[in-house]
């Protein structure tokens, strides 16, 4: 009798397909099968898909204003960005999630590794299969889901499962090396979880082409030509599981948040407002993935076009201690703004990044800082805590004195295409006839 190998680590890579679409013809079935596409902040750009947008050439990222012609074409409905059903339905496919497994670690409003020990590769199929079924029936969602024995190698299983439905219904397990080197062999070195657009470049110009040209690395050589975050994906690729958690990998080393004005900022005070707004995104962000952030960096810019000056700039500071305090974060976007900020400008894009990540709040005191309160600190943190549990399903329900509710009416202006909030408002709610 031949028994099953068992594999003491396995991870499942759950990731919803084109979520933002997806979210969107989930209470309007009459879009079942007709292309959808979801717009950015101020309907600017495509930042979802649906499968049959795919399928007619519509890039992410397209401008809006660029594909007028196959929106009408192909009656591709649009949708403006609607974050408030987004969560909702996250939320719930998260739960749903936890369900299977209590080592949940969510990465993303869409994402998440499942980890479990011991199970063979059929236990491992058939349960990501079980997990699959029960989001699709009890959600409504699709999801893809990679099987491996590190995170980076269910990232790339799941990335070939939803490439190729037809063959996988979704699911693609590379626990066994024969299914690993296939997908290190079918994924462009881009492709490989961390790995950005510059370190692309450079690993392609030095013949890394694909992601089993990199798993073939010499350690050693891969460490003193770039760093031990490389080292780690090498290792990663080869199924050696370096990464304890998803907030240390490099897609989580900052948190960004910006947006391109539709129409332009000129005065402090308004630019300050954005600056406010994103800042608090950004702090809700950093307290929900658990981490405290040391440094926050503020930068502003001009159009690229037209034929206004251009002027762009950033500055950072660091902070004494790590925190998550969306008060403490915003004094300091103040002082950034106020040190970059030159009049005269048609400013249309400015942003926060708050980087610098710890895993803990640790302070170590020296002769030049005083240690802080850590009774106040406790306190100001259950605040800010508390903050987010009253904004989770509304924003803006409670919010902080300097901040204000920025630009609603050019928010609303801007955001022709929103749908309903189906999931989080009574007036809302789909109505059956």
């Amino acid at each position: 009798m031949e028994f099953e190998t068992e594999f003491s680590k396995v991870y499942l890579l759950c990731d919803c397909n084109n979520f933002f679409a997806s979210c969107e013809k989930l209470f309007r079935p009459d879009l079942k099968h007709r292309p959808v596409a979801v717009l950015s902040n101020n309907d600017g750009v495509v930042v979802s898909r649906s499968y049959e947008t795919k399928a007619l050439g519509i890039a992410m990222g397209a401008p809006a204003f660029k594909i007028q012609d196959e929106i009408k074409k192909f009656q591709i409905q649009t949708f403006s960005s609607n974050f408030n059903l987004y969560l909702n339905i996250s939320n719930r496919v998260m739960a749903l999630l936890e369900s299977f497994c209590k080592d949940l670690q969510i990465y993303s409003v869409d994402e998440a590794f499942l980890e479990f020990d011991n199970l063979t590769e059929q236990q491992a199929i058939d349960l990501a299969f079980k997990i699959k079924n029960a989001v699709l029936q009890q959600v409504g969602i699709h999801i893809g889901i990679g099987i491996a024995q590190t995170k980076t190698l269910a990232k790339l299983a799941n990335h070939f499962a939803k490439q190729n439905r037809s063959t996988t219904h979704g699911v693609f397990c590379a626990l066994k090396d024969p299914m690993r080197q296939k997908i290190l062999l079918n994924n462009p070195i881009g492709e490989i979880w961390g790995i950005g657009k510059a370190l692309e470049d450079k690993l392609t110009q030095d013949g890394f082409i694909t992601a089993f040209d990199l798993s073939k690395a010499d350690e050693k050589s891969i460490k003193k030509a770039y760093n031990i975050n490389v080292v780690k994906t090498v290792k990663e690729l080869n199924n050696k599981d370096c990464i304890d958690n998803v907030a240390q990998a490099d897609n989580q080393a900052q948190i960004m948040w910006s947006r391109s004005f539709k129409d332009r900022l000129y005065d402090f005070e308004d630019l300050l407002q954005a600056v406010y707004e994103y800042t608090q995104e950004s702090c809700s962000k950093l307290r929900a993935i658990n981490c405290w952030a040391k440094q926050i960096s503020v930068f502003i810019r001009t159009s690229y076009f037209g034929e206004q000056h251009k002027y762009s700039n950033i500055a950072t500071l660091k902070l004494d201690h790590p925190s998550i305090d969306t008060r403490v974060f915003m004094s300091a976007a103040k002082i950034l703004l106020l040190h970059i900020y030159k009049s005269g400008y048609a400013y249309n894009k400015v942003g926060v990044i708050l980087s610098d990540f710890e895993q803990e709040r640790a302070f170590q005191s020296d002769l030049f800082v005083k240690a802080p309160d850590q009774k106040k600190l406790d306190k100001d943190e259950k605040l800010m805590h508390t903050l987010d549990k009253l904004n989770k399903n509304e924003k803006h329900t409670l919010i902080i004195g300097a901040q204000t509710k920025i630009k609603a009416k050019e928010q609303e202006c801007a955001l022709k295409k929103l749908s309903p909030s189906y999931t989080s408002a009574w007036d809302e709610l789909p109505e059956v006839n």
